[in-house]
């Protein structure tokens, strides 16, 4: 272990690893890549990590979770989309798991809906014939699909926007 007064390497990784994290939360991955692509020495940045984990600068399950708060409810991605992007950010796969795991059937249906509604009302209130109407019901599908909801909940959300506009008309 190094002694962080005597180490000068040690001490320019910490400044690296807070200036990025300085910019937005980052996984642990993100830092290590971060620090490697640096230059730092293997041990230097293993150590670092401890530290940063520690002290409580770096956690993967809070970062997650937080990652999958935001992004479900700002972007409204669905559960496919999270589990990719913080596959991407390094997070491992019990992590994803657990957290992914606390969000429900109810509020991916929720957000899907809410994506349905805004996209679909001037396409709806413009379409002529039931030709159009299946044009517009694919553009919606392969909407919420490219934002992460898995087939069952398109289809459910679909289904719903269907009963809906029948009940309109």
């Amino acid at each position: 272990m190094f002694d962080h007064q005597e180490n000068p390497e040690l001490k320019a990784a910490r400044a690296v690893a807070f200036r990025f994290l300085g910019h937005s939360a980052r996984s642990c991955a993100e830092i290590e890549r971060r620090l490697e692509r640096a230059g730092f020495e293997l041990e230097v940045v293993t150590s670092l990590m401890a530290e940063l984990q520690r002290d409580g600068y770096l956690n993967d399950d809070k970062f997650a979770s937080d990652w999958i708060q935001d992004r479900a409810d700002r972007k409204r991605y669905g559960k496919t989309r999270l589990t990719a992007e913080l596959t991407q950010r390094g997070v491992d796969r019990d992590t994803i798991s657990n957290v992914i795991g606390a969000v429900s059937d109810e509020d991916e249906i929720r957000r899907a809906m809410e994506i349905v509604i805004s996209k679909s009302k001037d396409c709806l209130e413009s379409q002529q014939t039931q030709e159009d109407a299946h044009k517009v019901t694919h553009r919606l599908a392969q909407l919420l699909l490219r934002r992460g909801f898995n087939w069952d909940i398109v289809k459910q959300v679909l289904a719903l926007q269907a009963e809906n506009r029948k009940e309109l008309s």
